[in-house]
């Protein structure tokens, strides 16, 4: 009797074994890089991971069938569905370009994709129109075709975005929240941002601006702190102090598409503190810039970055200022920049009916607008004001419009803005 009840126990055990067996889950993996051509520059893109189990990542350059040197991702290993960051360097080879296999194991399942750098002796436009196909799902992961953005070397902290390079600075971006669609029927977006911890402030605000984005709605004063950036290190209130008020960087009327999307400029990381006596006020100093800018806004889509400056400056009419710790947004450890800036980019036109990637560099023009933060009233925008892009670059340290390759940023004509 104990041994037929042994005997049914082995046997139950080895069906149990078998079902499991058959029970257990295929492995499915599969990858897609956002670019298969990019251009000579340095740049980032994403590797979309999806799988049902643990997978690594490796990067092979093809041409030396080795580890790529030249590229790195900002997550080697992982699970589940991912937007892996990859970020590349710049081909200095004028004749030679160059790929790489990214190749991703799950288990024993492997996957692989390719994408080839240019080199920088070709000339022509590889970068993808914005919104490329397939486009990343909207999450904490941020997207990379979009004209207006600077160079963001991103890696995840969390469930935020940091940069790779300065654990100061954070990141996040806003999809307009009132159901707003752009061209090909996608969500459009409102911004993206650039947050410094160090200072509690804005350091950059990338945007674009058209008219579909400035009626249909009032303006909200929904002051509130930024979902997607760590509440620590945000203003408390919107309270004011320092001699300053509250300075919208992408201002409230150039997104009254919807109540909730107006809402969005009213996060503490859109506003940065401004003198409130000369600079942002009736005539001031920024505001003229502002109402400026407005007239530059066209059928064509106009790409802006607006962005402060911490260390002392004078601009080119000799109105200097240096940053200030101030109490200001329900704290007291807020820095008051020095200066603040427009980077524009647009079509000449202004109405060609084409995607910045369809331009040649003669239909395109750029340049920065820089003012101190001690501009008086009544200050007329002019030549004073420019720089060019490259220029701006070298003095902030970011790399703007890296998605416009033939953007020609190391010059500009003040006759062409009608200045």
């Amino acid at each position: 009797m104990n041994m037929m009840k042994k005997f049914l126990q082995i046997i139950l055990c080895a069906v149990l074994l078998v079902s499991c067996a058959t029970e257990q889950k295929e492995v499915e993996l599969s990858i897609k890089v956002q670019y298969q051509n990019v251009s000579a520059k340095s740049g980032q893109m994403f590797v979309t991971v999806k799988s049902n189990s643990s997978w690594t990542l490796e990067l092979i350059d093809e041409s030396t069938g080795t580890d790529a040197q030249w590229a790195s991702v900002n997550a080697a290993s992982g699970s589940g569905d991912r937007n892996v960051v990859l970020s590349y360097q710049a081909n200095t080879s004028e004749s030679a370009s160059r790929t790489i296999r990214v190749t991703a194991t799950a288990d024993s399942v492997v996957v692989s994709e390719t994408f080839e750098q240019a080199s920088s002796g070709k000339h022509e436009d590889n970068e993808p129109d914005p919104d490329p196909t397939p486009d990343p799902t909207p999450g904490k992961s941020g997207r990379y075709g979009w004209y207006e953005l600077p160079v963001m070397n991103l890696k995840e902290s969390g469930e935020y975005l940091v940069d790779a390079n300065d654990k100061d600075l954070y990141y996040a971006y806003h999809l307009c929240a009132g159901n707003e669609k752009g061209p090909g029927g996608k969500k459009a977006r409102n911004y993206t941002v650039c947050y410094s911890a160090e200072h509690h402030c804005p350091v950059w605000v990338a945007a674009p601006r058209h008219k579909m984005y400035e009626s249909g709605a009032s303006r909200t004063d929904a002051y509130a702190k930024d979902p997607d950036i760590p509440a620590s290190i945000q203003y408390n209130s919107k309270s004011t102090g320092g001699g300053c008020n509250k300075g919208h960087m992408l201002g409230s009327a150039e997104r009254l598409s919807s109540t909730a999307t107006n809402k969005q400029v009213f996060y503490y990381t859109n506003i940065a503190p401004q003198y409130s006596d000369s600079f942002n006020t009736g005539g001031g100093g920024w505001n003229t810039l502002e109402d400026w800018v407005d007239g530059q806004v066209c059928s064509d889509t106009l790409y802006v970055v607006i962005g402060t400056y911490f260390e002392k400056y004078t601009d080119r009419r000799g109105y200097t200022d240096s940053p200030k710790t101030i109490s200001f947004g329900g704290r007291d450890d807020v820095t008051r920049p020095s200066m603040f800036y427009y980077i524009l980019m647009r079509t000449k036109s202004g109405n060609t009916g084409k995607a910045l990637s369809e331009c040649s560099a003669s239909e395109i023009k750029c340049a920065a607008f820089v003012r101190s933060h001690v501009t008086p009233k009544g200050v007329k925008v002019s030549e004073k004001d420019m720089m060019s892009v490259s220029d701006l670059e070298e003095l902030t340290g970011f790399t703007f419009f890296a998605n416009v390759p033939q953007a020609p940023k190391d010059s500009y004509k003040a006759s062409e803005w009608g200045l």
